[in-house]
């Protein structure tokens, strides 16, 4: 209801007082706090080649729905302006986003057509109009019991606010008019806010009040008694002290794509074939900015030569991996659920284990030591978030099972992941990627190299918790 646009208007003088009186008020939308103005030029320019018939068009429910739907409002306003012998007929309804019930309805004669007289009187309807929405803010995102609003400092949203969430499940309508007059709602916890920026606001629940939990499109309203103290404490409290929380997730992915290996330490030599596996990733959060994660990967199958003399044309392989990390988490809009960037740094050991063939110059292979790495990742669309990782092992130290190749010269270990995630529910989101882990090590008199590589195709979950 706080996300409106304003609807073509038209007149019965050839629109001479129309086009002013739109556009006072559309700049009056634009400067105000309570609106979210979503003005779409697309969609008024179509709209306008209705002149001689827009206010059939803008009666029919289908194509105020599209509106709303192209424009993502949920108060379509919608003014008329009729001159009659005594002056100028002003009527202002507010629709909602089905493009059928009715939010608010004015209607006023005016003694002259003063287009800003008629503008002042629709601006005065719409300050009215504010004060009847039953929300102060909504929520747009849902963190375990953490959640994010739409509004914050400019609407006088502050630090330390208190506040209580409910949820709207049924409207009354007036039975003639179709107006709401009424909304019912279940209150679902009391909760404060933590932190605000200038648009956006994240709470915490702190008390439950059913045994339901926090969904995207809950109200939020704020309980005013204290709201002046909040203002002076924001002046000089930007942060709470650093708590533990109790915030996580856990993820679990399904691995299939290809493992390979590649030796030169008689002549090339080069193995390769399908692996299938599961990786297990674990994050807690210690502040709302630091955490903690540790992943564990395992996958298995049988390479087969692909270049080269063999001695044996198969060779069964057990790939792991093992990471212990700690982060930090750069939210640069100041909440989860906008862009993050993750650096982080920690402890990596990768093993590639391949059936003992010194002929072949294949063994089981290590590449551990310290790890630093940096995870981005975008959202889009509500529900759907891109990201992409890269890490790498500083110096990792190469270790073999059997003595075949000695003291590595040199060697590297990295690891690329890309992908994107579905937000199911609140605490569920459905994971798709791509990822490629690689490690090489180098070794002189003679050179000799060993290489070894997976790239798979995930799919995964992620629960929070």
């Amino acid at each position: 209801m706080r996300s409106c646009i304003l609807l073509p208007i038209e007149d019965s003088v050839d629109n001479g007082i129309a086009f002013k009186v739109f556009e006072d008020v559309e700049h009056y939308l634009k400067r105000s706090e309570w609106c979210y103005y979503r003005s779409n030029s697309e969609i008024l320019n179509i709209l306008s080649n209705y002149k001689k018939s827009l206010n059939s068009v803008l009666s029919d429910k289908n194509v105020l729905r599209v509106v709303s739907e192209k424009t993502k409002t949920g108060s379509l306003i919608k003014v008329d302006i009729k001159s009659h012998v005594k002056g100028i007929n002003v009527k202002m309804i507010v629709i909602a986003d089905n493009g059928e019930d009715i939010y608010f309805r004015e209607e006023a004669n005016l003694d002259n057509d003063d287009y800003l007289l008629i503008s002042q009187t629709i601006k005065n309807w719409l300050d009215i109009y504010e004060k009847s929405i039953p929300y102060d803010g909504r929520v747009i995102g849902v963190l375990g019991n953490q959640f994010t609003i739409d509004i914050g400092t400019d609407s006088g949203v502050f630090q330390e606010m208190e506040v209580f969430v409910v949820r709207p499940y049924r409207k009354k309508k007036h039975p003639l008019l179709k107006e709401v007059v009424d909304w019912e709602t279940i209150k679902i916890g009391n909760g404060k806010i933590l932190f605000s920026n200038k648009n956006q606001s994240q709470g915490q629940i702190t008390s439950y009040a059913t045994k339901k939990r926090l969904k995207v499109e809950d109200w939020v309203l704020f309980k005013k008694k204290n709201k002046e103290n909040y203002v002076e404490k924001a002046k000089f409290k930007e942060e709470d002290g650093y708590e533990f929380g109790k915030i996580g997730n856990i993820s679990l992915w399904f691995n299939i794509g290809k493992g390979s290996a590649t030796s030169n330490i008689y002549n090339l030599r080069k193995v390769g074939g399908t692996i299938f596996g599961v990786d297990l990733d674990g994050q807690v959060w210690a502040t709302r900015n630091y955490w903690a994660g540790l992943k564990i990967s395992r996958r298995v199958g049988t390479l087969s030569k692909e270049e080269g003399p063999l001695v044996n044309e198969t060779n069964s392989a057990t790939i792991s991996k093992f990471e212990a990390k700690v982060g930090y988490k750069y939210l640069p809009m100041g909440f989860f659920y906008g862009p993050q960037v993750d650096g982080y740094l920690g402890y990596s050991n990768f093993v590639y284990s391949l059936d003992k063939s010194s002929g072949d110059g294949f063994t089981e292979l290590g590449f551990k030591g310290p790890m630093l790495g940096v995870k981005g990742s975008m959202p889009f669309k509500k529900v759907y978030r891109a990201f992409l990782e890269f890490n790498f092992v500083v110096s990792p130290k190469f270790t073999e099972e059997d003595d075949i190749y000695g003291n590595a010269e040199s060697a590297s270990n990295y690891g690329i992941l890309v992908g994107g995630s579905y937000s199911y529910n609140p605490n569920m989101t459905l994971d798709l990627g791509y990822g490629i882990d690689s490690a090489k090590a180098k070794f002189l008199n003679p050179s000799r190299t060993i290489k070894v590589k997976t790239s798979t195709f995930k799919l995964g979950t992620t629960f929070t918790f």
